[in-house]
This record gives C-alpha cells, structure tokens and sequence, in this order.
C-alpha cells in the first residue's frame, strides 16, 4: 500500500528521453490521484489543436476569447475535464492541492459563457492512466522525473517551456540527461 509520503498525487510526472516515440515524449503530466490501485493524471502541455468552442454546443454562449483544448492523456479522449484554480468549485469537483481543482461538471461551462469562470482554467480531452504498480516501475526504470506541484508552471508558463522549468525549478537541466535507448 502507498502512504501519503510515496504518492505521486498532486505533482509533476516529466518525461525523460527514454521515452522517445512514445505519447508522453516531452510532455509534463499532473498525477491527480494515485493509490495502490493504479494513478490517473492530465498531461499538460499537449496541444490538440481545437479550442472549447469547438466542442461545446452553442447553447453555452461561450465568450469569444478562445480557449485552447489540450490533450489529457491517450484514454478515453472523448472526455472533457478542467483543470482550474480554486476560487470556484463545482459540482463533482476534486481538489488536488489548494491551488487546482478538477472538474468535469458543465457548470463551469455555464460561468464561463457568463465570464464568471475561475480566473485560471485549462480544458483537456483524455486522460493519462497507470494500473496497480505500473507508475511505480516506470520511474524505477527512469522513464519519468519526479517534480512538485507549481502553480506558475501550470497556468503562466507558455506549453513547451513547461517541463524545462518545473525541472530547472528543482534544479535539473533537462538537455544533460542523456536518453537510454535500451530496451527496458
């Protein structure tokens, strides 16, 4: 079982170049929960190349301010989830730490086309699941490095920069590791 101080809930999963080719090359995923039952997290900085608008029914009357949708994860990507900070809660909504909550209610659909959305939000399509014990093996293996949760880096820092500075933030350089291309 996993006590409280091994979860990997709340923070940070960036990929490590072992993982060449694969969905999760140079992405930074935020684990949501994890247990002895497996993790589920959203990569945060995989672009899916649609905005809200694109997806929701116009009868949301979403603002004309454009909301880029990103890619959670490679399951079930007909799922819509938001990641937001925590001045508003919604119906079904989960608190990760006291600044970012998850919701996948249609109420925040709702403030957003009355622009009393919370202040910083993110839509992602899918979502990143591990089974029992899988998480755990892949970091043994150095497939992912281990950061702490940082708000800025989570709502201010452009995508591509994100996994960068969450390391460089615990002071590692990303461009010195050095990919094992051996099969694991």
């Amino acid at each position: 079982m996993i006590v409280e101080e091994d979860s990997f809930g709340g923070k940070f999963l960036i990929a490590l170049p072992s993982l060449q080719g694969d969905f999760f090359q140079h992405t930074i995923t935020l684990v949501i929960d994890h247990s002895d039952s497996g993790a589920f997290g959203l990569v945060i900085n995989k672009t899916a190349d649609l905005n809200l608008s694109d997806l929701v029914s116009t009868d949301f009357n979403l603002p004309p301010a454009q909301l880029p949708v990103l890619l959670g994860g490679p399951v079930e990507q007909d799922h819509l989830y938001f990641l937001h900070s925590t001045e508003k809660s919604y119906t079904d909504s989960y608190c990760i730490n006291g600044d970012v909550t998850l919701t996948t209610s249609a109420e925040l659909l709702d403030d957003l086309s009355r622009e009393q959305a919370p202040e910083n939000m993110m839509a992602l399509m899918g979502y990143a699941g591990w089974a029992a014990g899988q998480l755990e093996s892949e970091v043994s293996r150095d497939a992912w490095l281990i950061a702490p949760f940082e708000k800025d880096v989570l709502f201010s820092t452009p995508l591509a920069e994100r996994p960068v500075i969450a390391a460089r933030n615990m002071g590692v350089d990303l461009n010195l590791i050095i990919g094992d291309t051996r099969q694991h």
